[in-house]
């Protein structure tokens, strides 16, 4: 008998489908095909955690560091777990042969080895892998059951690097978690209000604090921001009946300062308060006073220029939970939970937890039939076009980029619909034409000083036109003054225009924003801090925690948190690093990539215990 491991009952479901005969029994499906006999069982995500057992009962500071020997599970309390693992013990005696059909990633690797490991399965030689990004239809499981089939050995290196995260978050969180509140306790910091003392925990982990850190850094950097005021000033011109705006370039000014410290103090100007503004109310005032009774300006310089804006990549998961964030304010764990019930009961999208944007070469007639089916036969013939933008081999992780498969039935929720939408957008984009339009750039003098303004034209909308009036990316610290565009009329270098109009307007220096949670996943991305599946439960664990609220969209840091990097920091922990943390992923993942193997796993965890080893002993000699 051929054993059939799943991730969850609608998994095995699913491939139950593909058989013609199907038994349906207590905790699985009995199948056949042909000669060959199958039990198609499943679990519920995890069925083992780490035992605590393992560690000493009492937090006492002098047992710290905890290195367990041996790392052992027991099940998960739940409803049915204990009794499906019994059903899964028992199909595994009788098997010959076991297929994981767990999700095809890192997690999926982790349970379904924890699985069989706990379960006493020793015949690894006749153990598969089920591997595909594709929606579980009866087709796509004949298929993978015929052909796709790889051994399991080829992806013992996941597993290692999947463990290697677990056991390095377990022993980073229990050694520095303990020592942490141990010393605060012991040091009194709770006001000695008993119930404090006792109940607040520091918890600390490997890739939650760093990422607490960026967000405690925000909040303090907003909550301690001064605004300085500066002003801009504007003049109206006229050329042919036809007026627009043009603002004083306050680089032409700073760039007449001949001394070096007033340069320096020019640069840092420029940083705070941009192309326009200008500091000194006193030379504004002075500035208006020479050019209120000019009538006209001279166009010193017109330049246009044609610019293609490629389409945007294929959605990963992180940037498709950073859009609907953007979009509808969506946490990342919505937008996951959402994609996942589009790939696994709609069948309507690629396996969603990925983190590449680009698709195998392998895949054109997929995606060439997917756009005939979702009504985009126009698009077909760009596909052999599109080469490397679209299709590199070399750019792959474990998965492909999320894509459309099918369509979505009628009956589907709303934000089920927002989600494909975003993902289908996306996907027609890639093979539509760069948007192009033209820039113009427009100097003009008026008195000696020179005014700037920018206008723009679109030539094709291309794949601009499935975005209206979105802008496409976040922009974290939000638009600029640069990023103005006015309807200009038809200028030429040496054009005279005639001024309406001269003001000037005061501003105030804004701090940059909150982060939301499309803007964190930017930033742990670009850090590498944590994966594409488990960056939404580090965020998710930093609001149960109370290290961070939300109001609205922002992602605000609360005194809980800010205490805690505040102490981390006067211990100068090397935790705090999002550096540090995105080499210690980067270690991690080339244990899969450049499959390390044991050996892999073995020197990573050595690393993560040394550096366990420094933290508790800054801790213990601290007087925080």
């Amino acid at each position: 008998m051929i054993v059939i491991l799943c991730e969850k009952p609608s998994v095995a479901r699913d491939i139950a489908k593909a058989f013609q005969q199907v038994k349906p029994q207590e905790g699985y499906y009995l199948c056949a095909e042909g000669s060959k006999k199958y039990a198609i069982t499943w679990a519920y995500g995890h069925l083992f955690e780490i035992d605590e057992k393992i560690l000493p009962e009492k937090w006492i500071l002098s047992d710290l560091p905890i290195f367990p020997e041996e790392f052992k599970y027991v099940l998960i309390e739940g409803k049915n777990i204990k009794k499906q693992f019994q059903v899964i013990k028992s199909l595994l005696s009788k098997a010959s042969e076991v297929i994981i059909a767990t999700d095809a990633g890192e997690e999926g690797e982790l349970i379904a080895r924890l699985i069989l490991i706990q379960a006493g399965w020793k015949n690894w030689e006749s153990t598969y892998r089920l591997w595909t990004s594709e929606a579980l239809t009866p087709q796509v499981v004949r298929r993978e059951l015929q052909n796709g089939l790889k051994k399991a050995s080829a992806y013992n290196s996941l597993f290692y690097a999947s463990l290697s995260r677990q056991h390095a978050d377990f022993i980073v969180g229990i050694n520095l978690t303990r020592a942490a509140t141990l010393k605060a306790r012991s040091n009194g910091r709770y006001n000695n209000q008993e119930e404090n003392r006792r109940s607040l925990v520091w918890s600390i982990g490997r890739v939650q604090t760093p990422t607490l850190a960026l967000i405690v850094e925000r909040t303090l950097e907003i909550e301690n921001f001064k605004p300085e005021p500066y002003w801009i000033i504007k003049a109206i011109f006229s050329k042919d009946e036809k007026t627009f705006e043009a603002k004083l370039l306050a680089d032409f000014i700073r760039n007449k300062e001949k001394s070096k410290e007033k340069k320096d103090n020019e640069k840092e100007n420029k940083e705070k308060f941009g192309r326009y503004g200008i500091s000194d109310e006193k030379k504004v005032k002075e500035i208006y006073e020479k050019l209120k009774g000019e009538n006209f300006g001279l166009v010193t310089d017109v330049k246009i220029r044609e610019v293609k804006e490629p389409p945007p990549l294929l959605h990963s998961l992180t940037s498709l939970q950073r859009e609907a964030n953007k979009l509808y304010n969506f946490t990342a764990e919505k937008t996951l939970q959402i994609a996942q019930n589009l790939y696994e009961v709609y069948k309507c999208i690629s396996y969603p937890r990925s983190d590449a944007q680009y698709l195998a070469t392998s895949s054109i007639p997929l995606v060439k039939n997917v756009l005939r089916k979702l009504g985009r036969s126009d698009l077909v013939s760009e596909v052999d076009k599109v080469g490397k933008r679209v299709f590199d081999d070399s750019k792959l992780t474990d998965h492909h980029a999320i894509i459309p498969l099918d369509i979505l039935p009628s009956n589907a929720k709303e934000d089920e619909k927002k989600i494909y939408n975003l993902i289908v957008r996306r996907f027609f984009g890639v093979f539509m034409p760069d948007y192009r339009y033209e820039v113009i750039e427009v100097w003009i003098d008026l008195g000696g000083y020179i005014f700037y303004a920018r206008g723009r034209r679109d030539i094709e909308l291309g794949w601009r036109s499935l975005y209206k009036n979105e802008f496409r990316e976040e922009e974290e610290n939000g638009l600029k003054e640069e990023d103005d565009v006015v309807l200009l009329p038809e200028l030429k270098k040496g054009d005279i225009v005639f001024k309406e109009k001269l003001f000037y307007e005061k501003k105030m220096t804004e701090p940059p924003l909150y982060y939301t949670e499309g803007t964190l996943l930017k930033k742990m991305e670009n850090l590498n801090l944590g994966t594409p599946a488990t960056r939404h439960l580090i965020i998710e664990t930093l609001k149960t925690r109370k290290y961070i609220t939300v109001v609205k969209k922002s992602l605000i840091a609360t005194e809980k948190g800010k205490t805690l990097i505040a102490i981390l920091k006067k211990l100068g922990s090397r935790l705090l690093s999002a550096e540090l943390t995105g080499y210690w992923e980067k270690k991690r993942r080339e244990i899969y990539k450049e499959n390390l193997g044991v050996n892999g796993y073995k020197n990573f965890m050595e690393e993560v215990k040394k550096l366990v080893v420094e933290e508790i002993e800054k801790i213990k000699n601290s007087n925080f």
